[in-house]
């Protein structure tokens, strides 16, 4: 259950809206370790017709001044998330009181995926924590 209470509320809410009909979002869940967090990914039309995406990954509760690799798999534009070859895509370290963020942009200039697509992120803790997505289509721009 997703509850929105406050300004953490009011800025999921202003991310489901700037991820607009062709992005996606998913919270991100522990599977191992703790925390948990939020993914969004929002495509532009930088990539020219090639994929661009600017995404964001925020998390929080987790174990403070751990560092976070996130990685990606993309498949099959079924609603179905069954890859598994998760590939790195950025880093982000904790604070003090265990929260982190990271955004950048993916894709352009030919480096994309074919649209449109499944993808499925997992944040790696260095502390082994694992934190994953959902199963998110992603339709371009």
């Amino acid at each position: 259950m997703l509850r929105i209470c406050g300004l953490r509320g009011l800025v999921v809410v202003l991310f489901a809206a700037i991820a607009g009909p062709t992005g996606a979002m998913s919270a991100l869940t522990a599977v191992t370790g703790q925390g948990m967090g939020l993914v969004i990914v929002s495509p532009t039309s930088e990539g020219k017709g090639d994929f661009d995406a600017q995404v964001k990954v925020n998390i929080h509760d987790a174990a403070p001044n751990t560092t976070f690799t996130v990685t990606r798999a993309i498949d099959a534009p079924d609603g179905i998330c069954t890859s598994t070859d998760f590939v790195p895509v950025a880093t982000l370290t904790t604070s003090a009181g265990g929260a982190g963020a990271v955004e950048f942009e993916r894709g352009g200039r030919g480096s994309g995926p074919t649209m449109p697509f499944d993808l499925f992120l997992r944040v790696i803790g260095s502390d082994g924590t694992v934190l994953q997505s959902g199963c998110m289509t992603i339709l371009g721009k």
